[in-house]
Formats: C-alpha cells, sequence, structure tokens
C-alpha cells in the first residue's frame, strides 16, 4: 500500500528523478514515478507496452504522433503500444506512468 505517491518522490534542479514502483506494489508490469522540474523533457520514446500517464501535479504537454496535448493536475492520457511520443514538463511536475499490455489506445 502506498498512502502518499507525491512523497514518494522529490525534485532535482536541471534532471529528472524516477522511481520504480513495482517490486513496492509486488506487481510485473513497470510503474514508474517520474518528477520532471519544469523546462525538462523526455525525448521522442515508444514502447511494447501500452502507457497510462496521470500527471498527480503540475502541467505536462505531450506529444503523441506530431499533435501536442496538455494535461494538467490530475489529468490522464494514453499512449497505444509502440507510438512515438515525448513529454515535456510546462511546471514542476509529479508524473505517475503505468505500463499495461495492449494494442489499443486505452483512453
Amino acid at each position: 500500500m502506498i498512502d502518499n505517491l507525491l512523497d514518494l518522490i522529490k525534485y532535482h534542479d536541471g534532471q529528472i528523478a524516477s522511481r520504480s514502483l513495482n517490486k513496492k506494489l509486488e506487481i510485473e508490469n513497470p510503474i514508474t514515478l517520474y518528477a520532471m522540474p519544469a523546462g525538462e523533457s523526455i525525448s521522442n520514446e515508444s514502447s511494447k507496452l501500452a502507457k497510462l500517464i496521470q500527471v498527480l501535479e503540475g502541467s505536462l504537454q505531450v506529444e503523441i504522433a506530431g499533435e501536442k496535448h496538455i494535461i494538467n493536475h490530475q489529468g490522464l492520457i494514453s499512449i497505444a503500444a509502440n507510438q512515438v511520443h515525448n513529454l515535456y514538463a510546462l511546471k514542476d511536475s509529479k508524473v505517475l506512468q503505468i505500463e499495461v499490455e495492449s494494442q489499443k489506445k486505452l483512453i
């Protein structure tokens, strides 16, 4: 059990912090918590698993196949498996990423 996800990770100037939660939660699928200072980004990537990305605090720009989406506090977006995407923190942001097996867009 995790009482407060926001307390599990801290911001670090000029770098993105990450923490894997799958061992703590005793599950196989990757679950990662990120702390992204404003202006930091994760460049283009793709995964064989679909992703759910929830902004726990802050504001994040998610670009999927050239289309930009702004996800604010408590917002959620899905990314289909094998879809190229990138993330950019518009504000200091804490983000939960859950990867799941799926061939279709989830939300």
